[in-house]
């Protein structure tokens, strides 16, 4: 970067160079002036090629020269917010990348309704102990967790429930079965919360009997083959019962994706000073849990796809 202290080292022992053998002000200035250009250059030439490589790697075609403008300043502007941040952390928990969602506004990526389901906003920041528990948990490693999905915006409710109620289903009667986010999606719609919906629908359909989203509720197109009898909800911020809880299954949660360094994430734990007080935009779900050098941590598996993160998953501390 231009403004880096090796930079300025450079610029200032060039000039005085130039001083000493007699260089009038106005050309020394005019050195400046050039070298700071040439190293402002140097930065949006990088930047350009990062943006080749992006386009080249993830296969990015748009329809117009002013999408792909527009695009591109997206994706400058959230490549300088990463390397920014690494600068400014070195000792960061966790790496960032650049990933396919890159050229997306984070806006772009989350729900911008509230009331996904009746319950508070909080925030789990303390590390606790709980007695009598296995160290760590990973529900994936027992066959009861579907394929990452990929999705933005409004679907994500209807992602993340159905994910749940498949992934409990899978694990009472052995069967892991896809069920239809597009029925959810369809019958279940924002602010109508997720859960209450799918159990007086008597449960989820199969993917394959309702594939796709209808623009409208069709509750006779399939049978439902999951369902629930109680919905376990937390009125406060508990991460000790949050352990009892997944031993049975797996957990809802809802998050601000607004965290510094988030939207980059690429692996390791995602730990930030200070927790983004914005509302809730997004849900995940969390299958289990662990720790690393002694840092404690969730599991979490979003619905950006398997090139965001840790393969569609992300560590948070806990």
């Amino acid at each position: 970067m231009f403004g880096s202290n090796e930079s300025s080292h450079c610029q200032i022992n060039k000039v005085k160079i130039l001083a000493d053998v007699g260089l009038p002000r106005a050309s020394y200035l005019n050195f400046k002036f050039t070298l700071f250009f040439v190293l402002f250059g140097a930065v949006i030439a990088d930047l350009s090629l990062e943006w080749n490589k992006f386009k080249h790697d993830y296969n990015k075609r748009y329809a117009t020269v002013a999408e792909e403008m527009e695009r591109k300043q997206i994706f400058i502007e959230n490549v300088k917010r990463m390397h920014s941040y690494e600068k400014t952390h070195p000792n960061a928990t966790f790496t960032m990348a650049i990933n396919h969602l890159s050229d997306r506004h984070i806006e772009e990526l989350v729900s911008r309704r509230k009331n996904h389901v009746r319950s508070p906003t909080t925030s789990f920041k303390s590390s606790i102990e709980v007695n009598n528990l296995p160290e760590s948990l990973d529900w994936r490693i027992r066959g009861v967790i579907t394929a990452v999905n990929e999705e933005v915006g409004e679907i994500i409710t209807a992602v993340v429930s159905t994910e749940l109620v498949e992934t409990l289903h899978a694990i009472e009667t052995g069967q892991l079965i896809q069920g239809s986010i597009a029925q959810v999606f369809d019958c279940c719609p924002q602010p109508i919360d997720a859960f209450d919906c799918i159990k007086n629908m008597s449960g989820i359909c199969r993917k394959n009997d309702y594939p796709v989203p209808l623009g409208k509720c069709e509750p006779n197109k399939c049978q439902p083959f999951a369902t629930f009898d109680t919905i376990n909800r937390m009125t406060e911020p508990d991460e000790n019962k949050m352990l009892i809880w997944i031993q049975e299954s797996t957990l809802w949660a809802e998050m601000n994706t607004a965290g510094e360094g988030f939207r980059s994430y690429s692996g390791g734990i995602y730990d930030v000073p200070s927790c983004s007080e914005g509302p809730v935009d997004y849900v995940v779900q969390i299958v289990g849990y662990g720790s690393e050098e002694g840092k404690p941590y969730w599991l979490c598996r979003i619905s950006w796809g398997e090139k965001w993160g840790e393969k569609g998953y992300f560590r948070i501390a806990r």
